[in-house]
């Protein structure tokens, strides 16, 4: 018998890969919060479109108020692709339905293994980094990904232990992931999370400040492409001196960022021609999904992108105030004081 995998979260990234699973013949479950797009699901199937073609897939769909029918179908791998800030009570709901291995596994923005652990237990508790996905589910029962797929040239899914070891239970993980894009086991998951956290933190807030889109950062050369290059700088040295060793942010290296941000000319060169190899991977472009949420009236993940850099800064001593700027202004708009507009980011120095 295969795994009973369960996705709480089933919009942009927990709707896709668990569709795409499904399609592949793993026994998944949605689970999600919004009414309408689990109704949709259940009587038309999940719509996938974009980069990896178009399918209509009949997959197991449920209301939170269903998830009790888990004391009959118990869960082995539960996968939760909420917003960060729901991360607690979706892990305390999922666990009491887990068989005696079944773990729970972060697929989300931010860093959000411990906030799981302190529920479900440290062994139960697995990651997983998504590097650029990009997907965006735009009405109910509709999810598109507008990011090349990785194949060959890229690994989407790092799947890691907390302790860094390889073991049987990630590397089982990582070959059901393959069957949606590349996916490996990795013994550097927490630098797999910062590097991903870093390549987020550069549009998160500026685009939710703003309401602009991600070509006003990679491909324009104004105000708001300077502050992402000096995010991009700043998140390479918090995270450095955490002692995590990142990988590439957006295909560029890591010291291309941060020389960039520090003034060197030809590292900002190099991260200026990677910005546009990027951008030729879209299919079009993003608003990420910060950006989207504002727009939509949504609270943010600020807290949890830009705010957790500028958190971790002061912890480690190493300023991060582009980021603190940038959280300030989009928990502003969250509160409904300010507008998405692109007067917001004059006053940030760059």
């Amino acid at each position: 018998m295969g795994k009973h995998i369960v996705f709480i979260g089933a919009g942009a990234v927990g709707g896709y890969v668990g569709a795409h699973l499904a399609r592949a013949g793993e026994d998944v479950s949605l689970v999600d919060a919004w009414p309408e797009h689990i109704e949709a699901i259940k009587r038309d199937g999940m719509k996938l479109g974009g980069s990896q073609g178009e399918h209509v897939v009949k997959v197991r769909a449920m209301h939170m108020s269903e998830v009790q029918s888990f004391v009959r179908k118990p869960v082995d791998i539960a996968i939760i692709c909420t917003k960060s800030y729901d991360t607690e009570w979706a892990a305390l709901m999922i666990k009491q339905y887990l068989t005696p291995q079944g773990y729970i596994v972060s697929m989300q923005n931010g860093i959000n293994e411990e906030r799981i652990a302190s529920v479900a237990g440290w062994g139960k508790t697995v990651g997983c980094a998504l590097s650029t996905i990009s997907v965006n589910c735009f009405k109910p029962g509709h999810i598109s990904r507008y990011q090349q797929p990785g194949g060959d040239r890229h690994t989407v899914f790092r799947v890691g232990e907390i302790h860094g070891r390889i073991t049987q239970r990630v590397t089982e993980l990582a070959a059901i992931l393959n069957k949606v894009d590349t996916a490996k086991p990795t013994a550097n998951l927490w630098g797999e999370r910062w590097t991903k956290l870093t390549a987020n933190s550069i549009t998160h807030g500026l685009l939710g400040a703003t309401g602009l889109d991600n070509r006003s950062v990679y491909m324009e050369r104004g105000h708001a492409h300077k502050l992402g290059v000096k995010l991009g700088a700043e998140s390479i040295a918090v995270g450095r001196a955490q002692g995590f060793e990142l990988g590439t942010v957006l295909g560029i290296a890591p010291d291309d960022w941060y020389g960039a941000g520090t003034g060197d000319a030809a590292a900002l060169k190099r991260v200026q021609d990677g910005l546009a190899a990027w951008m030729a991977t879209l299919l079009e472009p993003s608003q990420s999904s910060v950006g989207r949420d504002v727009a939509r009236g949504r609270r943010s993940e600020i807290d949890f992108t830009n705010g957790l850099v500028a958190a971790k800064g002061v912890e480690v001593g190493v300023p991060a105030p582009t980021h603190a700027a940038l959280t300030a202004i989009v928990k502003r708009i969250d509160a409904g004081e300010l507008k998405p507009d692109p007067k917001n980011i004059d006053g940030v120095p760059c």
